[in-house]
């Protein structure tokens, strides 16, 4: 009863999720590179929030990169507002990929110690359907070829 009760709640929080997120969680990514859906995932699994919050703030490398990304960033906007920009957008790209690298890692090192993977596995799978119907519903009101509210 309890498993099935909780499988509710779940599902429950995805669609008021899905309706919420718009198109980042449509496309899977969340603000800083699908983090929302990882999350929501790893809560799945079985992790608390306070053991997912001091994965990444106890991640030195993470502090590193960040460091790193902030002062690229910095770089980029300075140049791109000046125009003249040489190596800065390629520094900035490859200080995010770097970043979202690091990330993923934590992710990683995270979901191996859950103690609930099939769950996560389940969770993924109903988001999978919710993007699936997502798509068809815009498609149904944008046409075939535009599935975006931009488009």
């Amino acid at each position: 009863m309890i498993g099935k009760r909780a499988i509710a709640v779940v599902a429950g929080s995805l669609m008021m999720l899905a309706v919420t997120s718009g198109r980042s969680l449509a496309h899977g990514v969340g603000h800083g590179g699908g983090d929302h859906e990882m999350w929501l995932l790893a809560r799945a699994a079985g992790l608390s929030s306070s053991q997912i919050a001091s994965a990444f703030h106890d991640d030195a490398n993470l502090k590193t990169d960040r460091a790193q990304l902030k002062s690229e960033h910095d770089a980029m906007m300075a140049c791109l507002v000046a125009g003249n920009c040489t190596n800065q957008v390629s520094s900035f790209a490859s200080a995010l990929q770097t970043m979202a690298h690091e990330r993923m890692t934590v992710w990683q090192n995270l979901f191996k110690t859950a103690p609930n993977l099939s769950q996560a596995a389940g969770v993924y799978s109903q988001l999978q359907q919710l993007r699936s119907t997502k798509k068809q519903i815009l498609q149904s009101v944008f046409g075939q070829g535009d599935t975006s509210p931009n488009g």
